[in-house]
């Protein structure tokens, strides 16, 4: 399509012809796909930033004010959307990290923040009764809030390792803590 005829659409648009905006999707819809899927790699991805594109062409074609290059437009308007997903992703994964880093440290109340010296004393007396390594990542975690992933730093293993002996422990020691704090 020439330059001067998607001008003329966008500017239809515009003025809210809709027949308009239809032929320009028909006619503009399939290379912006494929511009999209080059940059995103994904089908589906692609397929929605083309169509939110078009949505937002529509929503905001009052304030469409294109005059020259139209095609230079549009495709830079999809860039600039592209652009923003990968923002918005990027800055999503990092609220995701922190708020998972944050919520492992609050869910792992130690006992030591539960329990009065007397019971806590006891608690150790008979972790001492567990194998020495779910022992020490008992006494570690429970009683000197050592964080899962601080646990395996120092013992050279892997944070599912220290989990299963943390949860083998507690499994153990279940009965006596239940009648201990009841």
């Amino acid at each position: 399509m020439a330059t001067d005829n998607l001008l003329e659409l966008l500017e239809r648009i515009r003025t809210n012809d809709y027949q308009a905006f239809e032929l320009l999707f028909e006619e503009q819809w399939r290379a912006l796909y494929r511009y999209a899927h080059k940059v995103l790699r994904n089908a589906s991805d692609a397929e929605d930033i083309t169509q939110e594109l078009f949505c937002d062409l529509w929503a905001n074609r009052a304030q469409l004010h294109v005059q020259s290059n139209a095609a230079g437009y549009l495709l830079g308007a999809l860039r600039k959307k592209i652009l923003t997903r990968f923002r918005d992703a990027d800055i999503r994964s990092r609220h995701l990290q922190h708020y998972g880093a944050i919520q492992e440290a609050s869910a792992e109340l130690t006992l030591r923040h539960l329990v009065s010296h007397d019971t806590l004393a006891a608690v150790q007396a008979r972790a001492q009764e567990l194998p020495p390594k779910e022992k020490e990542v008992f006494l570690l975690g429970m009683l000197h809030d050592f964080s899962v992933k601080e646990i395996a730093e120092r013992f050279a293993t892997s944070e599912q390792t220290v989990r299963n002996q943390m949860n083998s422990a507690l499994h153990k020691l279940s009965p006596f803590l239940v009648k201990l704090l009841s």
